[in-house]
């Protein structure tokens, strides 16, 4: 039976997308009416998304500008303005895309909630590129930089592939069974590697399996239990994890 720490139940987490989102519900469409819900869906989703990419931009800015009492609030004030305006533009456009649709018809609505769905993903990409975090490769030498990887979920989130890949295990007869999922941006839950005082309390150890060249392993695992993670490396300018491989029956 797999163990199930706090952690592991935060990585088990990876490959569910929220449940407001009712992946169940749209994973196959049948009817008109189911089109026009997961359209709704789709676009809170992307809203809410939005919303949040937004608001780490603006947590950029007060953490990059914090010794500069001029200049941040005005870019603060710039970004503000230009949000205001973006939602305007894209609730306009997405009007002229419906024109031809009777507005009282459910395909308007649901025509809109794709234009909002599209442009509202395409934004948070553009509001991750303003004032991008600028941390700093740890340490070339892997066992230092994974030391910061696993303490610091700022590291994690600047060296993790996108999208990055889960590979879990699954009982089958008569071997197990390995199932690869890709994982997008908005899936990818951290932490990814507990810090020490997680690990230290749920009798964790993370150690360095093997490093060959570019390429590094390191290992999570309850010692005398089934609970085994594998985190897979490639090092470019820096270190960067690509492959999470969830051993765990």
């Amino acid at each position: 039976m797999k163990i199930l720490s706090r952690f592991s139940l935060l990585l088990l987490g990876l490959i569910m997308l929220s449940s407001a989102f009712a992946e169940d519900d749209c994973k196959e469409i049948t009817s008109s009416t189911q089109v026009d819900h997961c359209a709704e869906l789709a676009m809170k989703k992307a809203d809410s998304q939005l919303n949040t990419r937004y608001h780490e931009l603006m947590a950029r800015l007060e953490t990059q500008y914090k010794r500069d009492l001029q200049l941040g609030p005005a870019y603060a004030v710039k970004v503000k303005e230009a949000q205001r305006a973006w939602v305007k533009l894209r609730d306009t456009n997405c009007a002229v895309e419906a024109f031809e649709i009777e507005a009282d018809k459910p395909a308007y609505a649901t025509a809109v909630n794709n234009c909002i769905t599209r442009m509202s993903q395409e934004r948070s990409v553009e509001l991750d590129r303003i004032a991008p975090s600028a941390t700093a490769c740890p340490s070339i030498d892997f066992a230092d930089f994974l030391a910061s990887f696993s303490e610091r979920v700022d590291v994690q989130k600047a060296f993790v592939q996108r999208p990055l890949q889960l590979v879990t295990t699954a009982a089958g007869d008569p071997e197990p069974e390995m199932n690869k999922n890709t994982l997008s941006d908005d899936q990818i839950k951290f932490p990814l590697i507990p810090d020490r005082a997680r690990r230290e309390a749920d009798g964790l150890t993370l150690t360095v399996k093997e490093q060959q060249g570019n390429t590094a392993t390191a290992l999570l695992q309850k010692p005398d239990t089934d609970y085994v993670f594998e985190y897979r490396f490639v090092r470019g300018q820096c270190w960067v994890l690509r492959e999470v491989m969830d051993y765990s029956l």
